[in-house]
Order: C-alpha cells, then sequence, then structure tokens
C-alpha cells in the first residue's frame, strides 16, 4: 500500500467497511442461513491470507502446534460465533440498532477484562460502563418504560449483545494469552479454526433445509457475498494494520465511532429505516461510556490495537 496514504483516510474506509457488513449482512442473511452466510463471508479470506502469509505459518508451524486449543477458541469467539450472531441480529432487527449496540463493544471488553482476568477497573470507567449500559438498555427497549416493565426485547437485539460479548472475550483472551505469538502467522490461523467451528453449523443448516436456499439465490447475492469477503474481511483488516504503524491506537479506535453513522446513513438512505430519538439519545449515552473507559486507564489503549469483526 502507497505510504502516502492518508492513515485517517484508511481509518474512515475501515470502519465505512465494517459497517457494510451491517448492512450486506441484512440484505443476505433473508436468503441464505446465518452460519453458512458466515462460512461464506470467510472461506475465500481465509485461501488469500494464507496465500499472503504462507512462509510465516511455515516458519512458526511447530510454534503452534503446542497452542491449538487456543487458537480454536479464539477462532470460535472472534471468526465464527460472533460472525453468526450479527446475521441473526440483522434478521430480526434494524442495522441501526445493531450498529448503536456495537459501539458498547469497548465498554464490554474492559469488563470482560475485569472479571476474566482482574484488570483495573477505575471508578471514572465504572461510571462509563453503567452510562453505556444504560444506553443499550434504552435502544434495546426503543425508550419506552412499558417495554421495560413487560421485558418486550427484540430477539435481534440480544443476538448482538451476544455478538459483542463474544468478541469482548475474544479479544481479552488474545491479549492476556495470545499477544505474543506471531500477528501474521495467526490470524489466519485463528479464521481457520473459526471456519472449523462454522463448518458442522451451516452443514446442518444446509441438511435441515435441504439446500432450498440456493434455489433463492441470484447474481445480487452473489455479488453481496463478494462484498463481504473484499470489504469487512480483507481490506479492513488490511487499512486497519496500516494504520496503526502510522498513529496511536487511541486515535485509532476514536474513528469506530463513525460505525453507526455509517450504518445510518447507509439505512436510512438504502434500506427504509428510520433514525429514532431514543437511537439518539441511548447512543449519547454510550458514546459517553465509552469515553469514559476508553479515556480511563491504559488497558484499553492496548487492547484497541486489535480489529473489530
Amino acid at each position: 500500500m502507497p505510504a502516502n496514504v492518508s492513515p485517517y483516510l484508511l481509518l474512515c474506509l475501515t470502519n465505512l467497511f465494517w459497517s457494510l457488513n451491517f448492512i450486506i449482512g441484512k440484505l443476505l442473511a433473508g436468503v441464505i442461513p446465518t452460519s453458512t452466510l458466515s462460512f461464506l463471508r470467510w472461506l475465500p479470506p481465509l485461501i488469500f491470507f494464507l496465500f499472503l502469509y504462507r512462509r510465516d505459518l511455515y516458519e512458526h508451524r511447530h510454534f503452534f502446534k503446542k497452542h491449538l486449543l487456543l487458537v480454536l477458541v479464539l477462532g470460535a469467539t472472534g471468526y465464527s460465533l460472533n460472525s453468526i450472531c450479527v446475521y441473526e441480529a440483522v434478521r430480526f432487527t434494524t442495522t441501526i440498532n445493531t450498529s448503536f449496540i456495537n459501539a458498547f463493544n469497548p465498554v464490554l471488553i474492559a469488563l470482560a477484562g475485569f472479571i476474566m482476568y482482574r484488570y483495573p477497573v477505575t471508578r471514572r470507567q465504572g461510571l462509563g460502563f453503567l452510562l453505556s449500559l444504560v444506553g443499550v438498555l434504552f435502544i434495546i427497549f426503543k425508550g419506552d418504560i412499558a417495554r421495560i416493565l413487560d421485558l418486550q426485547v427484540n430477539i435481534g437485539d440480544l443476538f448482538m449483545v451476544g455478538s459483542i460479548t463474544l468478541w469482548a472475550v475474544h479479544t481479552i483472551i488474545y491479549k492476556n494469552r495470545a499477544s505474543q505469538l506471531p500477528g501474521k502467522a495467526i490470524f489466519p490461523l485463528m479464521m481457520l479454526a473459526g471456519l472449523i467451528v462454522t463448518f458442522p453449523l451451516a452443514l446442518a443448516e444446509c441438511l435441515a433445509d435441504n439446500w432450498a436456499w440456493t434455489s433463492q439465490v441470484h447474481a445480487r447475492h452473489l455479488v453481496g457475498i463478494l462484498a463481504l469477503n473484499i470489504f469487512p474481511s480483507v481490506l479492513a483488516y488490511m487499512f486497519w494494520n496500516q494504520a496503526l504503524t502510522r498513529i496511536p491506537a487511541n486515535q485509532v479506535a476514536i474513528f469506530q465511532y463513525l460505525i453507526p453513522v455509517y450504518t445510518t446513513l447507509i439505512s436510512v438512505t438504502f434500506l427504509d429505516e428510520h433514525l429514532r430519538a431514543f437511537h439518539l439519545l441511548g447512543g449519547g449515552m454510550i458514546f459517553a461510556g465509552v469515553f469514559l473507559v476508553t479515556n480511563g486507564g491504559t488497558v484499553l489503549q492496548k487492547l484497541f490495537r486489535r480489529g473489530a469483526g
């Protein structure tokens, strides 16, 4: 990639590509079963990165044999189950909802770090967690007290919470157990492990439906799958890591606020979704909470060196 390309432009594009995962996933998940869609998303990128990093993989092959279980867990939480949950989420709820709930991720990472490895959490971060949690609940219940009292929840919102929870666990385990592993080599191996976990789920879906979804796939769906392969799965990863080599991680993290902005603009324009007052209020609380958490200590700044799903 040319060195004169602005890292800030790369980050704007990276988060645009990640927002496309929600949009394209929404358009495809109604036709292609979710586990199958996740498998099709990651398979071509896996082939690409296996070829790209083949020398690193060969050089460290003995090293990774000692960490097979760790790689499998990282693959399951970061490149399989979390991805499936995203596509289940957009089947039932709006992409605007999913993108705002996704913004809660940094706070959840801090909480997971505290629960799993007792990473220190300051009072400021604790306040940020509570504020963001209220924002997420505000969006899930659409700002309606009656819904809260009756526990009327859209299952899609719960799937999205499940997705970011899995990603938070993935991030903390990676930071604590795998951050010293060869970076270029471990990425395609985690992707491979994710596909190993996803394959039986996808096969079960297809057999249960007698492969009926294949008769509903048209050229536009194939283009959508190709877009998932290229933009959120390959280019976003490469742009993100290129930007990280040139600007501080805490500056990189700020650009993730663009995901709900991009998603909202695209969803309102092309999916006929609507931005509601509860999105603005809940999103405001989430962003304020994330600011308190990510600026309340150094651990989160280090964790932001890893990309989003």
